[in-house]
């Protein structure tokens, strides 16, 4: 079974850092081949957990609803995105341990 990441592209190069498989960067501007993606995803049967930044959350919550009003699987978690403006954590925990500041 595999796990799966939807979400800005940031986002995704983290979790693809992090071991994530099989990750789709979406683009703000790319409303069809998001849906179509999400679509996709939802039927095939060697996705267990599909993982969807907030921010690509919030603008498909109602085909993601409901989806998951009529089906279990695969699994579909929202996991906070980095916003612009916000703190990186993990940049911020580089700047405390070697007192230089990254900016990407």
């Amino acid at each position: 079974m595999n796990l799966v990441a939807v979400g800005n592209p940031e986002t995704c190069s983290w979790l693809k850092l992090a071991g994530v498989g099989e990750i789709y960067p979406i683009e703000d501007e790319a409303i069809i081949d998001t849906l179509s993606i999400l679509t996709d995803l939802w039927q095939r049967e060697d996705v267990s957990i599909i993982l969807i930044t907030s921010d690509v959350a919030e603008k498909y919550h109602q085909p993601i609803s409901n989806y998951m009003a009529k089906n279990l699987y695969p699994v579909i978690l929202e996991i906070p995105s980095q916003v612009k403006g916000t703190k990186d954590p993990v940049a911020e925990l580089i700047r405390q341990a070697v007192g230089i500041k990254l900016e990407f």
